[in-house]
């Protein structure tokens, strides 16, 4: 039986917190290679997609974004999107823009629409995307420094190995880790971000 947000929290309260790193029964689950879903993913615009949620560009900007520099990648390796059945798709910059958007809008994963998200190879640093897979198969490591867009701190990576790696290469510079699965997201949405509430005002029809 599917629980609600309040049970989630509950019963993540008592085990002392989101899943902790290399423990509980997630730490035994395989890691799954590279695959496609039910409805096979779109085509990436990178040169022209903006994301559906905060608007910003998919492919990281030439010469950095508000002033900063970034790694080549650095935009690529959160992308994410969402899939329909009649072949249209949405974009997303940021996982947790793919997240809260579906949050807003009431799409789900496997009803008509398969979403898929940017793996990152974890073993280099920094990390690189290195294909789609489908959302429901990846592991995601949230790191309380872990620097990415829309300050979501949160990357996808292909299994448990790979989100354990991702982790270790990192081992005392990015504060708290914790791995989360796609239900985990999915029940504690919407997903921190940055600009959370007006975005989600905006997507909801509230402004």
């Amino acid at each position: 039986m599917r629980k609600n947000r309040r049970e989630v929290i509950k019963i993540l309260g008592a085990a002392g917190g989101l899943l902790a790193l290399g423990g509980g029964a997630l730490a035994q689950a395989p890691a799954k290679p590279l695959a496609v879903g039910k409805i096979p993913p779109a085509e990436v615009p990178w040169e022209s997609g903006r994301c559906a949620f905060c608007g910003m560009p998919i492919k990281t900007p030439p010469g950095g974004w508000k002033g900063k520099k970034l790694p080549p990648g650095f935009f690529e390796r959160t992308y994410a999107q969402i899939v329909f059945e009649d072949g249209e798709a949405l974009h997303f910059e940021s996982l947790a823009c793919m997240f809260n958007y579906a949050y807003a809008k009431g799409i789900v994963d496997g009803e008509g629409a398969t979403f898929y998200v940017m793996a990152v190879d974890g073993s280099q640093v920094p990390c690189k995307p290195i294909g789609l897979v489908p959302a429901r198969e990846a592991i995601y490591v949230w790191g309380q420094n872990l620097m990415t867009t829309m300050k979501a701190h949160l990357l996808a990576t292909r299994g448990v190995e790979d989100a354990r790696t991702l982790a270790r290469k990192r081992a005392g510079k990015i504060g708290r880790v914790h791995f989360l699965t796609f239900d985990l997201l999915w029940d504690l949405a919407p997903v921190p971000e940055a600009n959370l509430v007006p975005l989600l005002a905006k997507h909801t029809g509230l402004l």
